[in-house]
């Protein structure tokens, strides 16, 4: 096995599941709980982050087997992505590769026809960088299942057993589409945590069954039966219509398996894996939080770590002596120190861990390392809408700031309390943070007092479906949209004489028998004394022989493909009925057409096309009157800026330009595919960068069927009518 083509630039979120054939889901969430079996199997704890790389030194699994990042270029059991120097030692981060491990197990099917069915699991180091390469400041961590099979039945549904569960997925059509998934579940935003990759599938940890090198779970190099699936599926397996698999040598021995109660080519299923996984030989350490404060002529320091229990974890520095941390006797792997400092805390103030060979250290840098600062109270009155906040540092020299309010002064107590009162205050915060300019952060929740706010001031707020009829026309009139916690709709017509209002609640119906200018009055009343409001709806009432007009709207322009068009027929005067017809353009389906406001959606197309309409009204007494309108579209413009093939990481990449940005605006990106129909290569949506419009299409790790072999031509199409026809690529 190989890793030519595993880099990928990641998507970034707090925890995200990324998958590939239809886009990116990014949502935060607190550390979430192990995948399976009711939240009790799979990945249970991120180790601490080793110094020298960024990335945390292991993970652990609920079988309570931590495995380290294989980084050993000379160990022929770790797989890892490229280096710029292969021969030189791995380095942080000018010689690191672009991608390392703490675990793998993949799996290969025959799939007849030459095909192969495919699937990877691992749990993964990368970088959120923009190429996808070692930096600082931008290491992740994801849980991957990626599947791929080709030559299937398109359109049809494959159900895919693996050791992490049983997935549905519909085979895409396509010359060699058929089925390529990745699931990406981790810590795609590079904060520094790496806890969310602790939601993905990848886990428990696969072993072999037997004979697996010392300090491994397998060798990546040789297939082998494997057993810790938490479901007992400890195998690869792909059923679906029958044919799906003619011609493979590993077809599925149980004719039940698959849709066909009697073929067998219906399924296939491979026992074997190749697996990666290192023991952890190193518990590392991690220091979480440093903290000082002033004692006589010197400093206290506090100091806090994370390890894998049962560790030697000592706390060096100059001028102060080597000091063993205390453990949590709970097996957190939590750590505590106090030390003391005769003057300035040490610059080289550091955790080693004595029991790892070699010994790990983390050494406490200056911008974590800040005075211990203690918010003491913070109090919001609801009567006066003032915010009260009580802080002190133990450093007495530092000056300590209100987040939030960075100009306000504080006073200061003879006991070194500083005290923030923040008049004006409408909405609290629900905790406040107070930082100080030797380092230190304080935090505290924010304690409300005072009376319960009123209730709301209704406002009357009357809708009607016009405000001019004829003689004998009614008009439907509604309070909904008033607002506040309305308990009562008082309604009332002026002048009374000829003119009636009907029905219940919040809704009437006006009808008029003669001409004149009437005025519909809504008072709605609330919970509280006072609390009431009004609103008035003018109604013109016309002769019943006035003519009735038509008026279909203004014409509309610049309209964009598959979007969804609604006609306004509301400026009519005296439309008792609306009738709509489409009388040019390609044939579209109104909704609603015997409404005022009819809708369409428009088809996609590359040129602009002209949609026409009549609008036919008619009155009381049946007399009509017609409008017409017409509707332009305006198609994508789009633009191939670069398109090439790299035969060295088999990468497509095609980018370019698009007039709309949008998640509806699909960009298809095909190889014009000598002596076949142009073969889709696959899809990528528009993003605005810097108040530009583009795209940019990956394909990396691509299918043999995919690769081209000579320069070519590739066609690329967006969803809203874009088209760039016979692109030259460039083979590189």
């Amino acid at each position: 096995m190989t890793t030519t083509g595993r880099r990928r630039t990641l998507a970034v979120g707090v925890a995200a599941l990324a998958m590939a054939a239809s886009g990116v889901l990014i949502a935060e969430a607190a550390t979430p709980p192990p995948a399976h079996k009711a939240n009790t199997a799979g990945l249970k704890q991120v180790g601490p982050i080793d110094e020298a790389t960024g990335f945390p030194l292991w993970y652990k699994d609920t079988n309570n087997v931590r495995l380290e990042l294989c980084l050993d270029p000379n160990d022929a059991l770790c797989i890892m992505g490229d280096r710029p120097d292969m021969q030189a030692p791995v380095s942080f981060p000018d010689n690191f590769p672009d991608e390392a491990f703490w675990s793998v197990a993949d799996s290969s099917i025959d799939a007849g026809g030459g095909e192969k069915a495919q699937l990877v699991t691992a749990v993964e180091a990368a970088f959120a960088s923009a190429d996808g390469l070692p930096a600082k400041g931008q290491q992740v961590s994801f849980g991957r299942i990626r599947i791929r099979a080709s030559g299937l039945v398109d359109n049809a549904e494959y159900t895919v057993t693996h050791p992490y569960g049983v997935d549905k997925v519909t085979a895409e059509a396509g010359a060699v589409k058929g089925i390529n998934t990745t699931e990406d579940i981790g810590s795609l935003t590079p904060d520094g945590v790496f806890d969310q990759t602790l939601g993905s599938r990848p886990a428990p940890f696969l072993k072999w069954t037997a004979g697996a090198p010392a300090g491994y779970l397998g060798d990546p190099t040789v297939e082998h039966a494997v057993t810790g699936s938490p479901y007992d599926t400890n195998f690869f397996r792909i059923e679906g219509p029958a044919g799906s698999f003619t011609g493979s040598t590993q077809l599925c021995d149980d004719p039940a398996l698959g849709n066909s109660p009697t073929a067998t080519d219906d399924c296939i299923q491979s026992d074997d894996f190749l697996v990666q996984g290192k023991l952890a030989t190193r518990g590392g350490v991690q220091v979480t939080k440093a903290y000082y404060a002033n004692s006589g002529s010197g400093h206290m320091m506090d100091l806090f770590a994370f390890s894998a229990p049962g560790q030697n974890l000592i706390v060096s520095g100059t001028g102060i002596p080597e000091t063993k941390m205390r453990e949590d006797g709970s097996g957190s792997g939590r750590y505590f120190a106090r030390v003391y400092a005769d003057g300035a805390p040490p610059s080289d103030l550091a955790v080693s861990n004595r029991s790892d060979s070699p010994v790990s250290v983390d050494h406490v840098d200056a911008e974590m390392f800040g005075d211990r600062v203690h918010v003491n109270s913070a109090v919001y009155s609801n009567d006066t809408k003032k915010l009260t906040v009580e802080a002190q540092s133990g450093d007495d020299a530092a000056t300590l700031k209100l987040a939030d309010h960075a100009a306000a002064e504080p006073t200061s107590a003879a006991n070194g309390v500083k005290s923030w009162t923040i008049s004006g205050v409408d909405v609290p915060p629900a905790d406040v943070t107070v930082t100080s300019d030797r380092g230190g952060v304080g935090t505290e929740d924010v304690v409300i007092t005072g009376a319960e706010n009123p209730s709301a001031q209704v406002v009357a707020t009357i809708s009607g479906d016009t405000n001019s009829v004829q003689v004998g026309q009614a008009v439907t009139l509604d309070g909904l949209a008033s607002t506040g916690t309305i308990t009562s709709y008082a309604w009332s017509v002026n002048p009374t004489t000829n003119a009636t209002l009907t029905g219940t609640g919040s809704a009437r119906t006006f009808s008029a028998t003669a001409a004149g200018t009437y005025k519909v009055n809504l008072t709605v009343t609330g919970a509280g004394a006072s609390n009431t409001d009004s609103d008035e709806f003018t109604i013109t009432v016309a002769d019943p022989n006035a003519a009735p007009v038509a008026n279909a709207g203004p014409d509309q322009a610049g309209v964009v493909p598959t979007s969804t068009v609604t006609l306004d027929g509301t400026g009519s005067k005296y439309a008792s009925t609306y009738a709509w017809t489409q009388t040019g353009g390609p044939a579209v389906t109104l909704n609603n057409a015997a409404t005022a406001n009819p809708t369409f959606v428009v088809p996609s197309a590359t040129s602009a096309v002209t949609y026409s309409f009549t609008l036919t009204i008619k009155d009381v007494n049946g007399t009509s009157s017609t409008d017409g309108v017409s509707v332009v579209t305006d198609p994508d413009t789009l633009t191939v800026d670069d398109a090439q093939y790299k035969r060295g990481s088999l990468e497509w990449r095609v980018r370019g330009g698009s007039q709309y940005c949008s998640a509806n605006n699909l960009v298809s990106v095909y190889w014009n595919k000598v002596g076949s129909t142009p073969v889709l290569l696959g899809t990528a949506t528009p993003v605005l960068d810097l108040g530009v419009c583009t795209y940019d299409f990956r394909l990396r790790n691509t299918p043999t069927a995919l690769r081209p072999t000579a320069a070519g031509t590739v066609t690329v199409k967006s969803a809203l009518g874009g088209e760039v026809l016979n692109r030259a690529f460039n083979l590189l």
